[in-house]
């Protein structure tokens, strides 16, 4: 709410709220994964750049764009240990990328630690913090034995569970598409129409904008709809 309470705009030299480290910003970087058409780096620039609006700490910001690149190889086809692979080869040309690092790099460790359950979760993490909180969602993704496996998982310990499911579910949704999820689950998501729509729209702005609004052509329901698209 500070980050977004006026009209400045953050950026990466001089970031919204610097010192703020929490998971936050990593919940809406996901999207910017989905532009499968684009580069790796652009969508990472792209994530940290969003998360600069609230979040300035450079492990929030770094944890959001391996999120967003994490993603993106996903939807690319990629296996989750090689977009991982990925997101750490691209966080090594950035400065401030260790704790990022090393928290990703030791959740792939705990993979080989024993029967996945809340202690070697909490293991990885037992707070809000950005780097923690991609560790054990991404933990989870990769020792889940299903989505619903890994996704009570990520939600079943002492931590933040509701990032930690929701970044887990991101991944494991990216992983195996929409229709690997449990159908009992979503017939229950509230709200599910209008993130379905939500969802359709950003990849018809992301893709197609310049046929729904540009000074050739412009779509009237759209700029009803989002009025400063």
């Amino acid at each position: 709410l500070t980050g977004l309470g006026d009209t400045v705009m953050g950026t990466l030299d001089k970031p919204k709220n610097p010192e703020a480290r929490d998971s936050a910003a990593l919940t809406r970087s996901v999207p910017f994964g989905l532009l499968v058409g684009w580069e790796p780096q652009l969508v990472l620039q792209l994530a940290v750049e969003c998360a600069a609006q609230t979040h300035g700490h450079p492990t929030a910001l770094l944890s959001a764009g391996a999120l967003a690149v994490m993603v993106h190889g996903l939807a690319r086809g990629e296996t989750l240990d090689g977009s991982v692979q990925h997101a750490l080869g691209l966080l090594a040309e950035r400065p401030g990328h260790e704790p990022v690092t090393e928290a990703l790099k030791q959740a792939l460790g705990t993979v080989r630690q024993g029967i996945p359950g809340p202690a070697l979760i909490e293991s990885l993490g037992a707070m809000d913090a950005a780097e923690e909180v991609l560790a054990v969602a991404l933990y989870c993704a990769l020792v889940g034995e299903d989505i619903r496996h890994g996704l009570r998982l990520a939600v079943n310990h002492g931590g933040p569970s509701a990032a930690t499911g929701s970044l887990c579910g991101a991944l494991l949704g990216a992983l195996h598409g929409e229709t690997a999820l449990p159908p009992a689950w979503l017939a229950e998501l509230e709200g599910r129409a209008t993130l379905l729509e939500l969802a359709d729209d950003f990849a018809m702005e992301m893709t197609q904008g310049p046929a729904l609004h540009s000074p050739s052509a412009a779509a009237p329901g759209w700029l009803a709809r989002y009025p400063r698209a």
